[in-house]
């Protein structure tokens, strides 16, 4: 088994450098951990009965038995130590505490998965920290043909993501860790799959696992978070491409499933951003066949609020959705997280009444010498609000970042025309005001603040990603087309969760397991 790396080469992300160079690696950057593999909703209450979570369609196993269709299931397993129980003397503790009783779950959630059979397993709040849950998954998953994958949050948290993929279904070509560095101490795992099979061509898988929102605040920081795995999605795929012209071949673009617990409904900010960026929701587009009887408010999550809520999401984003041009001459660059907090941090402006771009550099520019110091810049930030606890919650590391960004000639101060290039706030009023006249608030106030910052994340949709003035990539002769396009056959949770309802006696964790069966469309 090959071991973890972190290549220089290719450590990708881009924040506060252009990508035409090797970026220099940041501390408030995603940090990329590379592995190759060499191996031949609305809110409801109410309570229902449960049936079985490992009936399987009978024509998704169909599929999978031919080699023409990919079963993924994500699944936030619930770690023991964030579970709460009663003991007999009512009092509560966590689960962790309690190692018999956390070890029988766990067990069956093992079991649950196993039943299912999925080419693809992403679990979320997986307990690495316990030497026995760990053993207990590898070893097991390993016995029935998985090959696991564990990725920890950052910060020292007891959890994070593991990721299970059959080997009768596919090799494992590259499988990357990517640390958001954030105030969540949130992660994202990408696997690149070969199909051992000739009906599927290679696919990109996500899991990740976004922030529960706390408060208005962490629709903001969910949405960050999102913008870093596209932006890291972009650039994996364009180095991808450059290696194979290198050798003079004709890159593809691969579909991107992303999956994983993303803390928000399908009418969220985040949702609506991935539907703008060319992404379909797989339990949407199976209900929108109306021939499954799922709810448009099916529910996955029970919350430590007493609600049931969908926010498990499987997401897929196909080859010819990623592009619109085919000739392999314009240029195309990743969407851009940075542009997201500019946007940001000019609504704040606008917010204190800092509607001219001369009073919105003399806010940042304290000591009036026509210049914006690191330091400065910083401490305005802060003032804005943007940092600390029950915030959008930027870290000092991100807003070093920023700065570099701003300060194009590298000298150490921003001046006017390098502020405005980056916080033009009179360009950004017209768009606030009339998003704040207009929209049908979803998740807040915030939720204004939120939709600037996915069109500024993401100006032009040509095909998910964006073009920003500053990292231009340059593909070459990418090969475009509908033949590698995948279609949702199937995708279901426990009937009762589809009927939008949470199943008295579910109790393997607070969250339901959503699968979803795709195949080559035809």
């Amino acid at each position: 088994m090959s071991s973890t790396s972190c290549s220089p080469s290719l450590v990708r992300w881009s924040a506060g450098c252009s990508t035409r160079a090797r970026p220099r690696q940041h501390a408030g950057c995603s940090r990329i951990t590379t592995r190759r593999v060499t191996l031949a909703t609305a809110r409801h209450r109410g309570r229902t009965a449960a049936r079985s979570v490992s009936s399987v369609p009978a024509a998704a196993t169909a599929d999978v038995k031919t080699g023409d269709a990919l079963t993924i299931t994500t699944f936030n397993v619930l770690a023991p130590c964030y579970r709460r129980v009663k003991r007999e003397d009512g009092s509560t503790v966590m689960e962790s505490t309690l190692p018999d009783v956390a070890a029988a779950r766990q067990a069956r959630v093992v079991d649950s998965l196993l039943r299912l059979s999925s080419s693809v397993c992403c679990l979320q709040e997986f307990w690495h920290a316990s030497p026995e849950t760990k053993s207990l998954y590898e070893g097991r998953m390993a016995d029935a043909g998985y090959q696991t994958f564990v990725t920890p949050r950052t910060g020292g948290r007891p959890d994070g993501l593991l990721t299970a993929v059959r080997l009768e279904d596919f090799d494992v070509v590259e499988h990357r860790n990517v640390l958001f560095n954030d105030c969540g101490d949130r992660v994202a795992s990408l696997l690149h799959l070969k199909p051992r099979g000739e009906g599927l061509g290679d696919v990109l898988v996500v899991n990740t696992h976004l922030l529960f929102p706390h408060n208005a605040n962490s629709t903001l920081i969910r949405l960050r978070e999102c913008f870093k795995i596209l932006e890291y999605l972009h650039e994996y795929q364009e180095l991808a491409a450059s290696t194979v012209a290198q050798v003079g071949g004709k890159a593809r673009r691969l579909p991107v499933i992303m999956c994983g617990d993303f803390n928000g409904s399908i009418r969220g900010a985040v949702s609506r951003f991935l539907q703008s960026q060319g992404f379909v929701s797989a339990l949407e587009e199976r209900r929108a066949c109306d021939c499954d009887g799922i709810s448009s408010n099916w529910v996955s999550h029970m919350n430590h609020h007493g609600e049931a809520v969908g926010v498990d999401h499987v997401w897929l984003l196909n080859p010819s959705k990623q592009k619109a041009d085919t000739d392999g001459s314009s240029v195309v660059a990743p969407p851009s997280w940075k542009a997201a907090i500019y946007a940001m941090i000019q609504c704040k402006m606008l917010e204190k009444g800092l509607i001219s771009n001369e009073d919105a550099f003399k806010f940042f520019d304290f000591n009036e010498d026509l210049g914006v110091t690191r330091e400065e810049f910083e401490v305005a930030v802060e003032m804005l609000g943007l940092t600390g606890e029950s915030t959008p919650g930027l870290l000092s590391e991100e807003i070093q970042t920023l700065y570099d960004d701003c300060d194009k000639d590298g000298n150490g101060l921003v001046d006017f025309s390098e502020f405005i290039r980056k916080l033009d706030v009179e360009s950004m009023e017209q768009a606030y005001r009339a998003i704040c006249d207009s929209q049908n608030i979803e998740e807040g106030p915030w939720d204004v603040v939120g939709d600037l910052m996915a069109a500024s994340a993401s100006p032009v949709v040509c095909a998910g990603f964006t073009i920003d003035e500053d990292d231009e990539v340059v593909v070459t002769e990418p090969v475009f087309g509908k033949k590698q396009d995948l279609t949702v056959s199937n995708a279901y949770l426990p009937d009762a969760m589809l009927a939008g309802t949470w199943p008295e006696d579910f109790e393997l964790s607070d969250h339901g397991p959503l699968t979803a069966v795709l195949a080559p469309s035809r």
